[in-house]
């Protein structure tokens, strides 16, 4: 892993676990936002939700984003934490920025938000991307693909070679009997 590497994924994963303990410690704070997209979440059949509902979501979104930050940061599970990292954070990026039910200034605020948001799931999906040199399976299955075929190839050449040197000595023992006979 480079040093670049080495320093990115914990500094990417600061916000993670910095909102995701927000989200534990202060769950009543995030109850007034996900009530204004009440409506919208209804609209989509999810149903509006109750205050205690959001409370528990809101801790448990917060402990899987704390469990994914701190694995991305020391490197346990990188890309399974990044993929995780990035999935929650679509679905706060439209809780948190309701650009389609706020106008003017606020819609300018949500925007940002929303924009800071997807840096945030794109860094994510650059670190679930990195496999940090290792060949992807798809690669790996061609290569191994590649690699029998050369094998079948080369093990019929040595078969050819081997029934040819096979024919010469027994035309050298046919030859050696019928010496030893006369």
């Amino acid at each position: 892993m480079s040093i670049i590497t080495a320093l990115a994924r914990p500094f990417l994963a600061v916000p993670f676990i910095a909102s995701g303990v927000d989200a534990v410690r202060n769950p009543k704070d995030h109850i007034e936002t996900v009530e204004r997209v009440n409506p919208t979440l209804e609209q989509l059949g999810v149903g509006p939700l109750d205050p205690g509902t959001i409370s528990v979501l809101t801790r448990v979104v917060g402990g899987v984003r704390i469990a994914a930050g701190v694995g991305m940061a020391i490197g346990k599970k990188p890309r399974v934490a990044a993929l995780t990292l990035a999935a929650t954070e679509v679905g706060l990026a439209a809780v948190k920025n309701p650009v389609w039910l706020s106008e003017g200034e606020e819609r300018k605020q949500h925007m940002a938000g929303l924009v800071g948001s997807l840096g945030l799931i794109g860094g994510a999906l650059a670190v679930a991307g990195d496999r940090r040199g290792k060949p992807s399976l798809g690669w790996k299955l061609e290569n191994h693909r590649s690699h029998k075929d050369d094998l079948n190839a080369l093990a019929d050449s040595y078969e050819d070679r081997l029934d040819e040197q096979k024919a010469k000595l027994e035309e050298k023992i046919a030859k050696t009997k019928e010496k030893a006979k006369s």
